[in-house]
C-alpha cells in the first residue's frame, strides 16, 4: 500500500511558496482568482442571454416570418323545413382574416353526432346510409375560389329534396377544403391546415317517430356540504333532432324552491346530450327534492318528467355542536343536584388580653 514520504525541507520551502501564490491575500492568487470570478459570470450572463432570447425572441421571429392562417365561415349552421321535392338556395360566405391569399375548394359531406356534448362528425363520402344522409341534396357555386387577405368570398348553396326522401332529418355539412395553388408564383404556399364549414339540418315533412326519454337523472344522495351538482342526460330516439325546452325546480323542507334554467341544445336521432346543473351554497341542511320538468318535439308538447332526492348534513361540525351540548347539560346537572361547594375560610381570631382580677382581701 502507497503512503506519502514525508516531504524534505526543499520540498516544503516550495510548496509553501506555491501556496502563497494561490492564498486569497497574495497578488498572484487574487490574479487568479478575480479571473476565475469574471469567467463564471461571464459564462452565467451568456447562460441568461441565450436563454432570453430562445423564450422571448425566436417565437416572435418565427410569427413574423409564418403567416398566420385563418378564416371564419358564416354562417356556422343552417335549418331548412320542407316537403318531399323541395327545391332552395341561399348564401354563405368565406372570411380570411390572415394575411396571405387562401384556397379552398367547398366538399359536401354528411355528419353524425355520436358523443353526448353535441360534437358533429364529418364522414367521408358515401359512409352514412340514407336513413339521415343529405350530403347529395347540396350544391355550393364556385366550389373551388381564392380569397385575398381580408377579403369575403361570397357563395350560393342550392338544395334539392328528393321526392322520395323519407321523413324526418337529414344531416350535411359543407366543408372549406384548404389546396395547394397550382401557381406558386401567385400563392406563397399558404394554405391550412384542418378543416370548417356550415352545417345542414334539413327536416323533411311527414309521419315521424317522436320519442325522447330522460336517461340520466342525478344528484349525489348524501353531501356534507354544497352546492349540489344536478346532471341530466335526455336521449333522443326520434327520426328528427330535438331540442328540449324547460326548467329543474329544487324544493327544501321549508318548501321554499328554486328555479334552474335547462339550457337549450340540439339533440340528433339516436344521440344523447348531458346537462348540468349547479345548485346551493356551502352551507346547506336537509332534505331536498329536484324535479326536472320538460318537454319536447315538432309541436314542443310532449313531455319530460324525473325526480330525485338528496340529503346536504354538515355531520362533523354538528357533531362537535352535540358534544358541546352534552358537556353543558352534565355541568349544569350536576350543579343543580350537588350545588356549588365553595371552600371555607378559616377565621383567624386574635388572642384577647385577660385583665387581671382584683384578689379578695381577707
Amino acid at each position: 500500500m502507497w503512503q506519502q514520504q514525508p516531504s524534505s525541507p526543499a520540498g516544503r520551502e516550495y510548496e509553501l511558496r506555491i501556496m502563497k501564490k494561490l492564498l486569497p491575500g497574495s497578488k498572484n492568487g487574487n490574479q487568479k482568482t478575480e479571473i476565475r470570478i469574471l469567467g463564471f459570470y461571464f459564462s452565467f450572463t451568456l447562460i441568461l442571454a441565450s436563454l432570453f432570447i430562445i423564450l422571448n425572441l425566436s417565437p416572435k421571429a418565427l410569427a413574423q416570418g409564418l403567416p398566420v392562417q385563418t378564416f371564419t365561415v358564416t354562417p356556422p349552421s343552417v335549418s331548412i323545413q320542407g316537403d318531399p321535392g323541395y327545391q332552395g338556395s341561399g348564401t354563405m360566405g368565406v372570411i380570411n382574416d390572415s394575411d396571405v391569399p387562401l384556397t379552398f375548394k367547398a366538399e359536401m359531406h354528411d355528419f353524425i353526432v355520436t358523443d353526448t356534448i353535441g360534437t358533429p362528425e364529418i364522414l367521408p363520402p358515401n359512409s352514412l346510409m340514407d336513413t339521415y344522409s343529405a350530403a347529395a341534396w347540396i350544391g355550393v357555386s364556385p366550389e373551388t375560389f381564392t380569397i385575398q387577405p381580408k377579403q369575403r368570398q361570397d357563395l350560393n348553396y342550392y338544395i334539392q329534396i328528393p321526392k322520395n326522401a323519407r321523413p324526418g332529418g337529414h344531416y350535411a355539412a359543407v366543408v372549406f377544403v384548404p389546396v395547394q395553388p397550382k401557381d406558386n408564383n401567385q400563392n406563397t404556399g399558404a394554405t391550412v391546415n384542418g378543416q370548417i364549414g356550415t352545417l345542414f339540418s334539413i327536416a323533411v315533412n311527414g309521419p315521424i317517430k317522436e320519442s325522447a326519454s330522460v336517461s340520466k337523472f342525478l344528484v349525489t344522495p348524501f353531501q356534507e356540504y354544497g352546492p349540489v351538482t344536478i346532471q341530466t342526460q335526455i336521449k333522443n330516439f326520434g327520426d328528427l333532432h330535438i331540442t328540449p325546452k324547460g326548467y329543474i325546480t329544487v324544493s327544501d323542507m321549508l318548501g321554499r324552491q328554486a328555479v334552474l334554467p335547462l339550457d337549450e341544445h340540439n339533440i340528433f336521432p339516436m344521440a344523447a346530450r348531458d346537462y348540468q346543473n349547479t345548485f346551493g351554497t356551502h352551507w346547506m341542511f336537509g332534505r331536498y327534492k329536484v324535479q326536472l320538468t320538460a318537454s319536447y318535439g315538432v309541436n314542443n308538447n310532449l313531455p319530460l318528467m324525473a325526480t330525485v332526492y338528496f340529503w346536504v348534513f354538515p355531520w362533523k361540525v354538528t357533531v362537535v355542536i352535540v358534544l358541546i351540548l352534552i358537556a353543558l347539560i352534565l355541568g349544569l346537572l350536576y350543579v343543580k343536584k350537588n350545588g356549588l361547594k365553595l371552600p371555607k375560610k378559616k377565621n383567624v381570631s386574635e388572642p384577647k388580653e385577660e385583665t387581671p382580677q382584683p384578689s379578695e382581701v381577707k
